[in-house]
């Protein structure tokens, strides 16, 4: 590895070029009186100790990040609507590996609606993506793809005991070439319905059912030449799965200190893939914040769903997330987490375990400024070849909303 005194003066500048930045008391601008604009921005070194997710050749590397950004804010809490559009473009560079030199760019809407009886919600993004994970993997290189998305949801106040909820959620990844011939590009669309019940002022009971649908593209086969004659990635055909959701739930102050959501119930898929039949199993979706004490909080995300892998293979998702925030003053706070995920692949004799744990440290000067320093260590167990990996990261990053 070259130390860091050898990076370019100018990669040098380019990463801390942020930090540079004067600050001020009102917005980069502001037009007419509902409509703000900021700067929004964050500069960052990584360590990683296996780039790659490699199972066997652990590569480490440095990984310099200067990402400046626009946010604009139209509405400023003095009308029944809100709107946002935040942009940012990553310049990410490596300080060996450097043919895996990107830039990212990602854009999200950000809206809301709100009257005496009617809360509507919404979002879009677009985020080009270079990664690997322990379902997306190549060897020496990094999976380029590109993810849209968005929601809308809208809850409905019949009377002071009775609200209707529902929306849509759209997703789809696309793998640009040539990666598109490893992993199968997929859509999906969600529409829950909820009925929801005041039980008291502070906690909703709720019933509901959810549909989604998923289309899944197919893809050749992958071979090596000899001395290795077999199948990497298998040829797959593209196919469709239908999932339903039955469940019921409850949402609010739920305890004293225990505030959230959660949903417990029954999944089913259908799919019309070759040699796939029906699948049920239990479905959860949960997120819950405890307030230990004014300065603690903890937070527990449960999940339990169906899934498609990157290689466009159908699985059984479990995961649980937790993360605990400790404010040591009105300048620095601390915060762990743990998260573990289950995946087990459907008519496929492969699972996998995911694991990342870690700590950050924040220091926040003043409502401008963020500064952060981290350690996350993630792992894969998984059966499959090349699919097991241990990865050590640790970060610094800078901030600036102006």
């Amino acid at each position: 590895m070259k130390p860091l005194n050898s990076l370019s003066p100018a990669l040098l500048c380019l990463a801390f070029a942020t930090l540079a930045q004067p600050t001020a008391a009102a917005p980069l601008v502001s037009i007419g009186d509902n409509v703000d604009v900021f700067f929004n921005g964050s500069s960052s070194v990584r360590w990683s100790s296996n780039i790659f997710r490699d199972e066997d050749d652990e590569v480490d590397d440095i990984i310099w990040s200067l990402t400046p950004g626009f946010e604009v804010n139209l509405g400023r809490g003095v009308t029944n609507a809100d709107l946002s559009l935040i942009t940012r473009y990553e310049i990410r560079r490596y300080a060996d590996l450097d043919e895996l030199d990107t830039e990212l760019f990602n854009i999200q809407l950000n809206g809301s609606y709100r009257t005496s009886r009617l809360d509507l919600s919404g979002s879009a993004y677009f985020r080009e993506q270079k990664s690997s994970t322990g379902d997306i993997n190549l060897n020496n290189d990094l999976v380029e793809s590109d993810r849209l998305g968005g929601r809308l949801n809208a809850e409905y106040r019949f009377s002071p005991k009775f609200s209707l909820g529902s929306g849509i959620s759209y997703s789809e990844t696309e793998y640009k070439d040539p990666y598109d011939a490893n992993f199968s590009d997929r859509e999906r669309f969600t529409v829950p319905v909820d009925i929801f019940y005041e039980l008291t002022p502070k906690v909703d009971l709720s019933i509901g059912y959810s549909y989604g649908e998923t289309d899944v593209s197919g893809r050749p086969a992958i071979t090596t030449g000899p001395p290795f004659n077999f199948i990497l990635v298998p040829a797959a055909n593209p196919y469709t799965t239908e999932d339903h959701f039955f469940n019921i739930g409850a949402r609010g102050n739920l305890l004293p200190k225990l505030t959230g959501f959660f949903k417990v119930g029954y999944r089913l898929r259908d799919t019309d893939r070759p040699g796939s039949s029906q699948r049920g199993t239990l479905g959860i979706d949960s997120d819950l914040t405890w307030a230990t004490t004014p300065k603690l909080t903890n937070r527990i995300a449960l999940s339990r769903d169906f899934g498609v892998s990157g290689e466009g293979v159908s699985s059984e998702n479990t995961s649980v997330s937790l993360t605990s925030n400790y404010s040591l003053n009105s300048y620095f706070a601390a915060s762990v987490f743990a998260d573990y995920t289950l995946r087990e692949y459907i008519n496929v004799d492969r699972e996998e375990n995911q694991y990342r744990l870690g700590a950050r440290l924040t220091y926040t000067p003043n409502q401008y400024w963020s500064f952060g320093a981290g350690y996350t260590y993630s792992e894969n167990d998984s059966d499959a070849v090349n699919r097991t990996y241990e990865d050590h990261s640790v970060d610094f990053t800078a901030s600036l909303r102006y």
